[in-house]
């Protein structure tokens, strides 16, 4: 039954008819994967994207993250989009949908509440990483004897889960004082079995300046770590403690904790060798199906101030059905794992003057996938790239990967073709058609996956080399760094040209989350779009990639590196609990793209494929790549407020106050956002954004867009939506005056199966 529903869908797919442009799908795809302590939530975009922040802080049953996309136009309104997880016994029901909030939110409900961090890691930061506190800890090793300590609480008490609210210091407070409160707090945390809050509490500790209370936190710490599950971090406390205090009563203890903790890890691993697999044979296929109808109406007004003539204009803007599907089939059978996804969406534009533009299909992943546990793993197929050297977000190819060393060391090969790229105007990328033969361009690569180490960091390194008709387009050597330990992410990537002897890529970006507060920051300088030598065709009338070729590849080759733009980002962001209930952030943010030069314009020679160089460069009026300035620097200062109850039960309130400022123009918004929960099945969601922006030739630009949404959940898995929402927009000139009227909506019916 799976195989002909899979079967149904892909020959569905194959008979739309391809239209020359689509919008782009932002969300990709949600993965689940386990760890020790918490099942990882893998959310993926098809775009660069920014986390800001989210909220609620650590619990809750929705959970909205705010998300800037740096590379796509925000002013637009995205489309509806959701992405199915894959039915896990580990977490409860939930579903992600974006946007969420405004234009660039994202929201995911569980079915029940859920303790949960998140972060921001993964190639070419596209992916959001929730880690939800697992409700059953995973089996332990035999339990070290515990040694009593006289002052502290039995080491196995167990009471009611309870909250533990770790007090801020403060200027003026007495160090020692503090961490005496912080050293009790801990052992009610313990006592009530919250190790992970004994845990913040004691590092908070061993944050302060040397105290009284300092030795103690850091046997404790290991304590904390070693009840978490988290037994190579509680042994390297513990080794920590010995190297500090080498003497003492708690060094004895140490010592005792220690050895004990390293014979139940033995057995542990030695059970682990000798178990026999678990027998597993299961089949399943599940995933979402969703129709939507997008509507809108404008009406635009026109006064001339030299002739005193106003002119009126309505039109239907808008009307457009979007579909799409998510299927995913899997059989497993004991360590063997193996998946059919299919991915796609569909646009039927009733407004469109032609059927070329009229219906619009897009196949964004057909890949067959087998694995074995902790061994290997191959993908063959239009599936997800963006990994190992692979900017782009999708292509058709195959992905290898062997594990010779589980958990710590693999080999990943990787070829096939980029299927983002094309000189061709109004291109799909995802047209279901474009599975062909001649792989021009073609690419292929090898990487090294390793970590963890310490627990903490990981990495990867990898070569790349992209070739079109025998023109190297692209030849990259890069590397990943990762680390995350204790609330802290830090992601680095660096990608270097040795074709070009260019930097493509280098980016830092991580979050800190501490008791009640959470930083943010990026560093990111890259080529945009990444440098290749099909770059030096873009905006030559009638260039195609049959233009490339060995004879004129160093005149593309510096031409390329010429033309592509460089842009350069810089943020860094807070948010803080000020009560149970609110939280106060903000950040504050640099972007700029740099200009091209006039010169070294390229044409083809008329009657042949032949490019050469026009030495009219500069003044040839044909020629589209004439010097382009850059955008300078454009500063954005933003300040949020978030609510939660506020001003109802089940009620989320967020302010969210921006001043842009740049050498063109300078803008001002205020956004207003409340979401409202009726029980499981309503959420109402309405929101108003004001606008206002004054270019450098004093056009000032005013805008008011109040929207209101409904979601209802009925028979389980099926959600209706729909939402409608007015835009007024007023420019005035020195010479004249508009204002435009825009009323739009949409409705749609989601299927969530499993």
């Amino acid at each position: 039954m799976a195989a002909v529903l899979l079967c149904g869908i892909v020959t569905l797919s194959g008979f739309l008819a391809p239209a020359p442009s689509a919008a782009q799908q932002v969300l990709d795809r949600v993965e689940i994967v386990e760890t020790p302590t918490a099942a990882e939530i893998h959310i993926a975009f098809n775009t660069r994207i920014i986390y800001q922040r989210h909220t609620p802080s650590d619990q809750g049953e929705l959970i909205r993250v705010f998300l800037d996309l740096p590379d796509l136009d925000r002013s637009r309104r995205f489309s509806r989009e959701i992405a199915v997880p894959p039915p896990s016994d580990l977490l409860p029901k939930f579903t992600v949908t974006f946007p969420d909030q405004g234009t660039n939110g994202l929201s995911i409900k569980f079915s029940r509440p859920v303790r949960f961090r998140i972060s921001q890691r993964g190639n070419e930061q596209n992916k959001i990483v929730i880690s939800v506190k697992l409700d059953r800890p995973p089996m332990p090793p035999p339990a070290p004897p515990e040694v009593r300590v006289p002052s502290s609480p039995p080491a196995v008490a167990k009471g009611p889960k309870q909250s533990v609210d770790i007090p801020v210091f403060r200027p003026g407070m007495n160090v020692e004082t503090y961490a005496e409160d912080l050293m009790k707090l801990g052992h009610k945390a313990l006592t009530a079995g919250e190790n992970e809050q004994a845990l913040q509490i004691f590092n908070t500790l061993l944050n302060l300046p040397p105290n009284r209370q300092s030795q103690g936190a850091q046997e404790w710490v290991g304590v904390a770590r070693q009840r978490s599950g988290e037994y190579e971090k509680a042994k390297a406390e513990y080794e920590f403690y010995l190297k500090l205090y080498p003497e003492g009563e708690g060094a004895i203890r140490t010592r005792q904790r220690l050895l004990a903790l390293e014979e139940a890890m033995t057995q542990l691993a030695q059970t682990k060798t000798s178990r026999t697999a678990r027998k597993i044979d299961e089949t399943r296929v599940y995933g979402s199906v969703y129709t939507y109808y997008y509507g809108g109406y404008s009406q635009s007004k026109t006064t001339d101030k030299t002739s005193n003539t106003t002119t009126t204009f309505s039109n239907h803007d808008q009307s457009l059905f979007q579909s799409a599907f998510d299927v995913t089939g899997r059989y497993r059978k004991d360590e063997y794992d193996n998946k059919v996804v299919v991915r796609g969406t569909q646009s039927y534009d009733l407004l469109a003057t032609d059927d070329t533009r009229r219906n619009v299909s897009r196949l964004r992943a057909l890949y067959f996938e087998h694995s074995s546990q902790d061994s290997y793993f191959v993908r063959v197929g239009r599936q997800p790239g963006n990994t190992g050297g692979v900017l782009d977000f999708r292509f058709d190819g195959a992905w290898v990967r062997y594990t010779p060393v589980p958990q710590f060391l693999s080999v990943n090969l990787l070829g096939g073709q980029p299927r983002q790229f094309s000189l061709t105007p109004n291109y799909v990328p995802d047209d279901p058609r474009n599975f062909r033969a001649d792989l021009n361009p073609y690419f292929y690569g090898a990487n090294v996956d390793i970590g963890p180490i310490g627990q903490a960091w990981s990495g990867n390194a990898y070569y790349l080399n992209q070739m079109v008709n025998g023109v190297v387009d692209r030849r990259a050597v890069g590397t990943e760094v990762r680390y995350a330990s204790n609330g802290k992410n830090v992601y680095s990537l660096v990608d270097y040209d040795i074709y070009f002897h260019a930097l493509n890529i280098a980016t830092l970006n991580g979050t800190w989350v501490t008791e009640g507060t959470t930083f943010n920051f990026m560093a990111d300088h890259r080529r945009t779009p990444y440098l290749r030598t099909a770059n030096a065709l873009f905006g030559i009338p009638g260039a195609s990639l049959d233009n490339i070729n060995t004879g004129n590849a160093s005149l593309l080759r510096d031409e390329a590196k010429n033309v592509t733009a460089t842009s350069d980002l810089f943020l860094a962001g807070v948010l803080h609990s000020v009560s149970n209930n609110w939280q106060l952030g903000g950040d504050v943010r640099l972007n700029r793209i740099s200009g091209a030069p006039g010169s070294n314009c390229l044409v083809i020679l008329p009657g042949t494929s032949t490019v050469f160089l026009n030495p009219n460069a500069i003044t040839d009026a044909s020629c589209s790549l004439q010097a382009l300035p850059g955008t300078g620097n454009i500063w954005t200062y933003t300040a949020q407020a978030i609510g939660a109850n506020f001003p109802f039960e089940n009620t989320t309130f967020v302010a969210n106050a921006s001043y842009i400022t740049s050498p063109s123009y300078r803008g001002e918004s205020l956004t207003l956002n409340s979401l409202a929960r009726l029980g499981q099945q309503m959420q109402f969601d309405t929101f108003v954004i004001l606008y206002h922006q004054k270019d450098s030739f004093s056009v000032d630009l005013y805008r008011v867009t109040p929207t209101v949404r409904m979601d209802y959940r009925f028979l389980d898995s099926w959600i209706f939506e729909a939402s409608g929402g007015v835009e007024n927009t007023f420019t005035n000139s020195a010479t004249q005056k508009d204002s435009t009227l825009r009323e739009f909506f949409f409705f749609g019916l989601r299927w969530d199966f499993s």
